[in-house]
């Protein structure tokens, strides 16, 4: 939450995420086991009581970092596949096998049946984050669910608990990954400070997200997703201010627009490029064509899914907006695609 403190906002989980995080990274390569991680923790928080000072507290968390890394996890459950696989077999019944397999990977982020060229289109113009369910779709899903609330008269205290409760339900039913459930405490917590009448801070809230999910499972620091997330996220945060004022000469859709799509493109290239040796500079201009229709392809999307279960007559209707929304944002994708140093492979095949 944003608290002001004599020396401007407090950010205590960004504090305890980076301490955390820094356990893990020592943890993982000093070669020491599990029991010397532990018993160091262990021995700081008894210094801790007879010396109260927030440092043995820190120095404890840093151990239990490190302690974690080394802790084996035993394969997800997945209680909710049938579900998954009835809301799947929704979109194959009112959509073809391409359009089904994209939109099960865009809404239920299931990406096993996405056609290998439109991943690639998606991927060569830098916009593959529509295809792994984030903090756009989060946000669109958060505004439906608020809005039909609003809708049906629900208290206002009621709606911020009924919406973070229907979030996490959506995040578990699509997987629980890394950017979903990142979004989804994101989201929570601005929900939450909303129904308080408090200002949440972006930076804080982010590093909440981490904090939470690396103690659920630490070795998701070394994972690819994990790291795109929350880079693309920490340096909108970052830097959208000064790009958006740099660009104040645009009208100021465009502004926002644009600073939002370069900010996130200067946080995921440095990973990108160590990860996988590529750049696409077309990024920073296909993203403003593509994420508006994104928001609309999830609206629709999620439509869908509700009244394919329920309505059938209404869930045609549906479907064919979907199916032009859709085929728009893949055809916008394809022609950037096709600009000469769009896409640029520094190594690798």
């Amino acid at each position: 939450m944003n608290a002001r403190a004599a020396g401007g906002t407090h950010r205590p989980a960004c504090g305890l995420a980076v301490i955390l995080a820094s356990g893990i990274l020592i943890g993982h390569f000093l070669p020491l086991d599990l029991f010397f991680w532990l018993a160091a923790a262990s021995l700081f928080i008894v210094l801790f009581l007879f010396w109260p000072s927030p440092w043995p507290v820190y120095l404890s968390l840093f151990c239990l970092g490190a302690a974690l890394i080394h802790v084996a996890h035993p394969p997800a459950m997945d209680p909710l596949y049938d579900w998954r696989q009835q809301l799947k077999a929704v979109l194959y019944r009112y959509l073809d096998s391409r359009e089904a397999g994209t939109m099960a990977a865009i809404v239920l982020g299931d990406r096993t049946a996405i056609p290998k060229e439109i991943n690639m289109i998606f991927r060569h113009t830098g916009t593959g984050h529509i295809l792994v369910i984030a903090g756009l779709h989060m946000a669109t899903m958060a505004a439906l669910v608020l809005f039909i609330l609003k809708l049906a008269r629900i208290p206002q205290p009621w709606q911020g608990m009924l919406a973070v409760f229907l979030i996490f339900s959506y995040a578990v039913l699509t997987g629980g990954s890394v950017p979903v459930m990142r979004a989804a405490i994101m989201t929570s917590v601005l929900l939450a400070s909303l129904g308080l009448g408090l200002q949440a801070d972006a930076l804080n809230s982010l590093s909440l997200a981490a904090f939470i999910l690396l103690l659920m499972k630490a070795d998701d620091l070394f994972d690819i997703s994990f790291q795109l997330s929350f880079a693309a996220v920490f340096a909108i945060i970052l830097l959208y201010g000064p790009v958006e004022k740099f660009l104040s000469f645009c009208p100021k859709w465009l502004a926002c627009a644009a600073a939002v799509s370069t900010a996130a493109w200067i946080g995921i290239t440095p990973f990108q490029i160590w990860h996988f040796g590529t750049i696409a500079p077309v990024a920073l201009a296909a993203n403003l064509f593509v994420v508006p229709l994104l928001e609309l392809t999830v609206m629709l999307g999620l439509g869908l899914l509700s009244a394919g279960l329920c309505l059938p007559p209404l869930a045609w209707c549906m479907a064919g907006c979907l199916k032009v929304v859709l085929n728009g944002m893949i055809i916008t994708a394809f022609w950037f695609s096709q600009l000469p140093y769009g896409y640029i492979q520094l190594r690798g095949a």
